[in-house]
C-alpha cells in the first residue's frame, strides 16, 4: 500500500471510529436513562422511617460525632472521620463540607437504601449528590450529537471519491449548524421528558417544530458543501451584476506568487474598473495601493480546484487558475463565481 493509500484510509478510520465510540457511549448512557430517573423519582418520594418500620426506602436517622475533617482541593475527595468509628469510618463529601464541619461536631446522619444521603450539623447540612435522569438523558443526546461531527467529515469526504488525491475538499463547517441548532432544541427536551421523548402533545410540537428547523439547516448544509468544479453547468451560481462604468467592484482574489504586481502576495482582492484590473490589498473603496495587471502578458492554461498547500492559502471553496504571465507560471485563486469574472476581465 501505498503512501497515498494509507492517509486516504487513515482519513476514513479516525472519524469513523470517533463516531463509533460515540454512538457505543451515548447508547451505554441512555440505557441508563430509565434506572437513573426511577432512582431519582423513588429518593423524592422516600419519607422518614415510622417506629415500627423497617426498610431500604424509607429516611432512618443515626447520630453521630465528628472527629475530624479531611478537606482535600476540588476534584479530589474530602472526609468526615466519626468518633469510635461509629457509624462508619468515614464519608467522602464535597471540599466545602468537610471546612464547614469540625472535630467534635454532632450531627445527624440520614441513611437511605444502606447509604448516607444527608449529614445534618449544627452550622452546615450536606447532601449527597443524586444524578438525575434528565441529566443522563441529556449526557445522551449530547453524545449522540457529538457523533454527528464525524459523520460530517466522512459525508464529506464521501462526496469526494474520485477526485484527485491531493484536492482541497469542502470544509464540513456548515454542518455544525444544525448540529448546534439541534442541540438548542433537543438538549432541553431531553431533560423535561427523559423517559418518554414522545409521550405527550407538548413534546411531539416540539419534535415537529425542531425536526422541520434541523432538517432545513442540513439541506442547506449538504448544499453548502458540493464540491463545484469548474465548468459544472449544474452549479448555481452567484449573481454578478455589471456596474456603472466609472465605478469600480472590488472581489476577494489571491495571487498565490511573488510578482511584480504582487509584491511579496500583498493582495488581497481583484478591482475591476475603467482603469482596468488591478490587484489591492484592501476591500475599497479607492484603488490606493493598487498595482495594475498586466493582462496582455497573461494567458490561461486552466482551472481546477485548490489542491496540497493551496488550502492552508485559501477557502476551500475556490477554485484556482493556472495562467502563463509570459512564460512564469502564476496561479489566481477566488471563489468560482469571482474568478470567472475576474477572468473575463483579463481576457
Amino acid at each position: 500500500m501505498n503512501t497515498r493509500e494509507g492517509a486516504a484510509r487513515g482519513g476514513w478510520a479516525k472519524p469513523l471510529a470517533v463516531c463509533v465510540l460515540l454512538l457505543a457511549c451515548a447508547c451505554g448512557v441512555a440505557g441508563a436513562v430509565a434506572g437513573t430517573t426511577a432512582r431519582e423519582r423513588a429518593w423524592d418520594a422516600a419519607r422518614p422511617c415510622a417506629a415500627a418500620e423497617h426498610g431500604d426506602d424509607c429516611l432512618s436517622t443515626v447520630p453521630a460525632v465528628i472527629e475530624r475533617t479531611d478537606p482535600h482541593q476540588p476534584k479530589k475527595d474530602s472526609y468526615l472521620y466519626f468518633t469510635d468509628g461509629r457509624p462508619l469510618h468515614r464519608l467522602t463529601v464535597a471540599e466545602e463540607a468537610a471546612e464547614s464541619f469540625e472535630a467534635g461536631d454532632r450531627v445527624t446522619l440520614t441513611y437511605w437504601r444502606g447509604q448516607v444521603m444527608k449529614v445534618s450539623g449544627r452550622h452546615y447540612v450536606w447532601h449527597e449528590h443524586v444524578t438525575t435522569g434528565g441529566s443522563m438523558a441529556v449526557a445522551a443526546a449530547g453524545l449522540a450529537l457529538g457523533a454527528g461531527w464525524p459523520v460530517a467529515r466522512l459525508l464529506v469526504r464521501l462526496r469526494g471519491r474520485g477526485r484527485p488525491a491531493d484536492e482541497v475538499l469542502p470544509s464540513p463547517l456548515p454542518f455544525l449548524a444544525p448540529l448546534l441548532v439541534t442541540a438548542v432544541w433537543l438538549l432541553p427536551l431531553c431533560y423535561r421528558h427523559p423517559t418518554s421523548l414522545f409521550g405527550s402533545t407538548e413534546a411531539i410540537a416540539w419534535w415537529a417544530a425542531g425536526g422541520t428547523v434541523s432538517l432545513a439547516l442540513s439541506a442547506w448544509a449538504w448544499q453548502a458543501t458540493r464540491i463545484r468544479v469548474p465548468g459544472d453547468p449544474a452549479a448555481p451560481a452567484r449573481p454578478t451584476p455589471e456596474l456603472p462604468d466609472g465605478e469600480d467592484v472590488f472581489l476577494p482574489a489571491r495571487f498565490l506568487e511573488h510578482t511584480d504586481y504582487n509584491t511579496y502576495r500583498f493582495g488581497s482582492h481583484v478591482v475591476l474598473g475603467a482603469d482596468g484590473p488591478a490587484v489591492t490589498p484592501h476591500p475599497g473603496p479607492g484603488r490606493f495601493a493598487a498595482k495594475p495587471i498586466p493582462v496582455e502578458r497573461l494567458t490561461l492554461r486552466s482551472v481546477r480546484r485548490a489542491r496540497g498547500e493551496e488550502g492552508d492559502l485559501v477557502p476551500h471553496d475556490w477554485h484556482v487558475a493556472e495562467l502563463d504571465d509570459a512564460g512564469t507560471p502564476v496561479r489566481l485563486a477566488a471563489a468560482p463565481d469571482d474568478l470567472a469574472r475576474v477572468l473575463r476581465a483579463l481576457a
